[in-house]
């Protein structure tokens, strides 16, 4: 597994997040199955670029957007660590201004107390 597959199935998993869309559901959109999802997600599998429109078509963005990594060009040192960044990232997209108010308080309440003990 290289860096690529992992920061292209994180833009899949993040984008798929933002869209509010399982990963069954994307598989039956792109006539794959949930495991194959799975495992380009992961970064396990590289899918092809036919396969990859398929997925832009299914989560209606430009193919493009998979490959924008922002910062994240430069070579990611703790691949586990940027994917749960991208999970939260596109968890807190979900949320109206006040449930993100909310949540980062509650974060911080539970980080400070676990930094204090």
């Amino acid at each position: 597994m290289s860096d690529i597959e992992k920061l292209i199935g994180g833009k899949i998993t993040e984008v798929r997040l933002l869209k509010k869309m399982t990963q069954a559901q994307l598989a039956e959109k792109v006539n794959v199955s949930v495991e194959t999802i799975s495992r380009m997600e992961r970064g396990v599998a590289f899918p092809s670029l036919k396969t990859m429109d398929k997925i832009a078509n299914a989560l209606n963005v430009a193919l493009k957007d998979f490959f924008d990594f922002g910062d994240n060009n430069v070579k990611v040192k703790d691949k586990a660590y940027e994917r749960e960044i991208s999970k939260i990232n596109a968890f807190l997209r979900t949320l109206n201004k006040k449930e993100i108010s909310v949540a980062h308080k509650v974060l911080k309440d539970i980080f400070g107390r676990l930094v204090k003990g």
